[in-house]
């Protein structure tokens, strides 16, 4: 059997972070007493007329998405759904899944958001942890059904929710997500409080079944608190995003921070560079964020189409290395691109803007958020002189209470509240990040390590190279070959041109990549990583 998460349940768990550091926070003013289930009324009271959301289909205006959100609440709690539940729901971006997610903040109940590309194993993994109080789907797509798939997993793990809701299409044994009628929530049914779970996110899952990572209130009030002033955003803002609400990205910057200020969400069910360019032209986009290969494709639009200008003013780039050259690209075009990093457990742990310098936005990651403090140590734990690379660890305000899986935390923490971030970088004196690369996202080669990521940043400078992923592939006398799997239109493309842009960046010539797959694009997860598990197996056919 699972792990049930219950607000109730969670309350009794050894905490992570000391309470002492939470105070030290709080008396900082980074946590505050202000509710997240208010978020979209919120929106809906200050702005009712303006629109909340653009998708290629028409608008929806905030009273609009507050009037549906509204019934989904009410049905939710009619169907037994109460403050402190857990509600898993599934949906493609657009009006219905804001409508959802902002409905379950509204009753009190966890929100546990599934990617859409999961697959029955990555549902079954999620049903399993939260056993949750409600499922919320959609019937009718044309590649999967949906309903059918979660009706299986249920069987499989063993429970059986209170309520299974449809936001649209019909299935046997499914409810209409909204469909109570008019009429107010019963007393006693309100948003959580702030040091309450509100929020089980899950990780990518590539090396092991996904995990679940619990928020709170307190700390996702402090992640929109701060990217909303440290990005300047306001009611002015047209905000594109590719990005699925049901990941952090999204959620954040599709939901949370419109209905803040009163932005309008720009929102894409599937990405496709050329329909983003298309969409932001005719909407007048201020902003985007998104993985480097959204970037890098939505440039190669602008290319091929000879523009000189884009209404972008500014895009947040983050989820894989980013090339500099990229952000120099984009400024190009009037877009002041920056680098971010941040991770599900604490999702912006750097917050560069557009006022930033070019060379800080392109060549770091920019500096530390409001509030996170960060640590670099070396192999035996002990802290590395300003400027030079080891493991990260973060803590603040925004991070995770800790994973729904609770053995899980005390690998994941250090002693003090410290998370081990797996990232590999380092903190300059001018307060800069800079990462180099993952732990495990190491060659090994007879006993000496060497970061992948440096040798992707260097491959990615060569002219006739879009982008990169360097992996270990076993065998050769020294335990593991380089493969660079590389995105270029050349298919002439040589192993001793790539092996030149390596150590034309002056890096050591054992870090020439061994085998090459010239490729037309990278294997990517749902959120624009590159999925390595995935680009291990284009090196499965031969090793030449």
């Amino acid at each position: 059997m699972g792990d049930v998460v219950r607000a109730a349940d969670w309350a009794r768990r050894p905490r992570v972070v000391a309470p002492e550091l939470t105070d030290a926070w709080r008396r900082r003013g980074f946590r505050t007493e202000e509710r997240i289930g208010d978020l979209l009324d919120h929106g809906a009271t200050r702005w009712p007329d303006r629109p909340a959301i653009i998708t290629a289909r028409g608008e929806t205006s905030f009273a609009e998405l507050a009037a549906a959100s509204a019934a989904v609440a009410r049905t939710l709690v009619a169907r037994g759904v109460r403050p402190g539940d857990a509600v898993c729901w599934l949906l493609p971006t657009g009006p219905d899944a804001v409508a959802v997610a902002a409905a379950i903040w509204r009753i009190g109940a966890i929100s546990s958001p599934i990617v859409p590309l999961y697959g029955p194993r990555e549902i079954r993994a999620v049903l399993d942890q939260i056993r949750p109080a409600a499922v919320v789907t959609y019937a009718g797509d044309a590649r999967r059904a949906y309903p059918d798939e979660f009706d299986e997993a249920l069987r499989d793990v063993g429970h059986e929710p209170a309520a299974r809701l449809l936001t649209a299409g019909r299935s046997a044994g499914w409810r209409a997500a909204g469909g109570e009628g008019p009429g107010a929530l019963p007393s006693g049914i309100g948003p959580a409080a702030p040091e309450d779970p509100c929020l089980v996110l899950f990780t990518s899952g590539t090396e092991s079944e996904p995990k679940g990572v619990v928020h709170s209130v307190a700390g996702l009030r402090h992640e929109l608190r701060t990217t909303v002033t440290e990005w300047g955003l306001t009611f002015r803002d047209r905000m594109v995003m590719a990005s699925p609400v049901t990941h952090i990205t999204g959620l954040l910057q599709g939901f949370m921070i419109p209905c803040q200020v009163g932005a309008t969400a720009v929102l894409m069910e599937r990405w496709d560079p050329a329909a983003c360019a298309e969409l932001a032209d005719r909407t007048g986009a201020t902003y985007m964020a998104g993985a480097t290969p959204f970037l890098r494709e939505l440039l190669d639009v602008y290319a091929a189409e000879g523009r000189d200008r884009s209404p972008l003013r500014q895009y947040c780039c983050g989820g894989a290395a980013v090339p500099p050259d990229l952000i120099r690209r984009a400024g190009e075009l009037g877009i002041a691109a920056y680098r971010a990093w941040g991770m599900t457990e604490l999702p912006t742990a750097t917050l560069p803007n557009e006022l930033d310098p070019l060379e800080f936005r392109a060549e770091t990651d920019g500096r530390l958020a409001p509030g996170v403090e960060l640590r670099v140590v070396d192999s035996s734990g002990r802290d590395v002189a300003p400027g030079e690379a080891g493991e990260l660890l973060l803590r603040g305000p925004e991070m995770m209470l800790g994973y729904v899986r609770e053995e899980l935390n005390a690998h994941a923490f250090a002693p003090g509240g410290w998370f081990r971030t797996g990232d590999l970088g380092s903190l300059a004196a001018d307060g800069q990040v800079r990462i180099t690369g993952r732990l495990k996202d190491v060659i090994n080669r007879g006993g000496e390590k060497f970061s992948a990521r440096e040798i992707e940043e260097a491959i990615v400078r060569h002219p006739d190279v879009a982008a990169v992923a360097i992996i270990p592939v076993p065998g050769g006398r020294l335990g593991e070959r380089i493969g660079a799997a590389v995105v270029s239109d050349r298919e002439d493309l040589t192993l001793e041109e790539v092996g030149r842009a390596v150590t034309g960046q002056g890096l050591a010539r054992h870090k020439q990549p061994e085998l090459l797959r010239v490729v037309r694009s990278l294997p990517t997860n749902p959120t624009g990583k590159i999925n390595k598990a995935a680009v291990v197996k284009l090196f499965d056919q031969g090793t030449g």
